[in-house]
């Protein structure tokens, strides 16, 4: 069964939604410590302010869900379609010497993720009011992802140039 058809009330789906969005700030954190230690501050920083971003989506949802108790479900129960949330940026994307824009690239990535499971849900759920949050949980992932597309309009092109790596990690074939 499809995780979207699994949505069958509004206290599991904020649930999922609170863990989707926790989980990408974990993830972003992660990059951003990441970058750091490779001496990348830029990127670093790109990456703590979408954290920042993911905190808050999850404390909307939270205050949203204010007078309901939502349910606890352990990380190995949830039904997503890979190991990890749909905005969770999977870690082999990274590079250490990526620029700003490759940083803006996986976050639209994780956005559209994440529209598309909204999406999905908004359209698949046996519940109305499910579908109905779901479709403005879906709205605001595009509001996100629009925001992304301009501000990597707004990079430099030199931030796409390849970046020499004197050293670069040797991994067997």
């Amino acid at each position: 069964m499809k995780l979207s058809a699994q949505m069958t009330d509004l206290d599991t789906f904020l649930a999922y939604s609170v863990a989707l969005e926790e989980e990408a700030a974990e993830r972003h954190d992660e990059l951003a410590d990441m970058m750091e230690v490779h001496n990348n501050p830029e990127v670093a920083e790109t990456f703590r302010k979408l954290a920042h971003y993911s905190r808050l989506h999850a404390q909307e949802i939270r205050d949203r869900s204010q007078g309901s108790e939502l349910p606890k479900i352990a990380p190995w129960d949830f039904g997503w379609e890979t190991m990890e949330g749909p905005e969770t940026a999977d870690i082999s994307d990274m590079n250490y010497l990526m620029g700003t824009a490759h940083a803006l690239r996986i976050a639209m990535g994780n956005e559209q993720r994440a529209q598309d499971f909204y999406l999905a849900i908004s359209e698949e759920s046996p519940d109305a009011e499910v579908r109905a949050v779901a479709g403005e949980f879906a709205d605001e992932e595009k509001d996100h992802l629009r925001l992304l597309e301009q501000w990597l309009a707004k990079m430099p092109e030199s931030d796409e140039a390849a970046r020499f790596d004197p050293d670069p990690p040797h991994m067997p074939e």
